[in-house]
């Protein structure tokens, strides 16, 4: 089979892997469809996040059951799925204290980072790990159900008000699907990009009420009739940081889900003296079965997300549409793409 293959930073190749096979009772063989680009995909091949070498990329995805193993009762071959890559063991200290998404495993279990994953044709997981796919959801629109479910993990460790004012850094699918999830809980407000072109289609697809900006500055001092503080600033970008801890209104959250590597500095004293909130939030945590339904109920519009498909085979293309070329080594913003899928046919 064919597989995107991680060799270094800026060295990614298509290989022959061998087929994956079913080794204990309650393992699936999928046959992958369609897989998102992610920015994680991204920040491994730019050697700005570690991944094992020689390990398959890709963890966003939906298919077909190919075969089951003997202990699986809820699915059959030909059944639609979409993957919850998120691998947790169930027993080690994290899970047992409800930090699944933080499992001691992950660093030899994570898919497409430290295991093998779904660019590709054929994946191998558990049973647990696979939702049932309506027919009407497409296997593109599918992809979409795992970084929604990591917003909703973000989102959950919010005491979340819906006249919060708010500000979502980035216009890339993270920052489109943060403003979708908090729409869907009643709250309005803006997103900010430094890409005009890339604005420009944030601005065809955000939500209804959301606005889009170019500066933050601009958008803090809208959302709160020219005060400039907001109780809630989303970084997607993974660049900003503390730097915007000024314009929070006292009491309000700032969530950090960029992985970019900096460093930012505040002043704790104005945390505790204005009760601010700095979260960090990191994958799925309990929210994969939410995401699937509102992807199926169409709660989140994912067609008018994904901007661009790709077969698997033309994956250069498809990572330079989102500002990644393999050739000239340089991972810049996108002014192409908001979500681009890669298809295995």
């Amino acid at each position: 089979m064919q597989a995107l293959v991680y060799k270094s930073a800026w060295d990614v190749t298509l290989e022959e892997r061998p087929e994956p096979s079913i080794t204990e009772e309650h393992q699936v063989l999928v046959r992958i469809r369609a897989t998102g680009v992610c920015g994680t995909d991204l920040g491994i091949v730019s050697g700005k996040y570690h991944a094992v070498s020689s390990v398959i990329l890709g963890h966003e995805s939906a298919g077909d059951v190919v075969s089951v193993g003997r202990g699986v009762t809820t699915l059959k071959p030909g059944d639609r799925v979409v993957i919850d890559p998120t691998y947790y063991c169930g027993h080690c200290e994290m899970c047992r204290t409800g930090r699944q998404n933080h499992c001691i495993h992950k660093s030899v279990t994570e898919t497409g980072v430290s295991a093998n994953g779904t660019f590709t044709d054929y994946y191998v997981t558990e049973d647990r790990f696979l939702y049932p796919l309506k027919d009407h959801v497409s296997y593109e629109e599918a992809t979409l159900t795992e970084p929604l479910s990591c917003i909703l993990t973000g989102i959950n460790q919010i005491r979340l008000l819906p006249n919060f004012r708010t500000v979502v850094l980035g216009a890339g699918p993270i920052g489109i699907l943060y403003s979708y999830a908090l729409a869907s809980k009643g709250v309005t407000g803006s997103i900010v990009d430094i890409s005009k072109e890339r604005l420009a289609i944030a601005g065809s697809i955000a939500p209804e009420r959301w606005r889009t900006y170019d500066s933050f500055e601009t958008a803090a001092a809208e959302a709160s009739s020219g005060g400039g503080q907001v109780d809630l600033i989303v970084d997607t970008t993974g660049v900003v940081g503390t730097q915007v801890l000024p314009s929070l209104a006292n009491g309000g959250y700032l969530m950090l889900v960029g992985l970019r590597d900096g460093v930012s500095t505040f002043n704790p004293k104005e945390v505790v003296d204005r009760s601010l909130k700095i979260i960090g939030s990191i994958d799925s945590l309990g929210t994969f079965s939410t995401a699937h339904y509102m992807i199926e109920r169409q709660i989140i519009p994912a067609q008018k997300i994904i901007t661009h498909t790709y077969p698997l085979a033309r994956y250069r293309e498809a990572f330079q549409a989102l500002g990644c070329d393999l050739d000239g080594r340089s991972l810049s913003p996108s002014s192409q793409a908001i979500k681009v899928i890669l298809q295995s046919v």
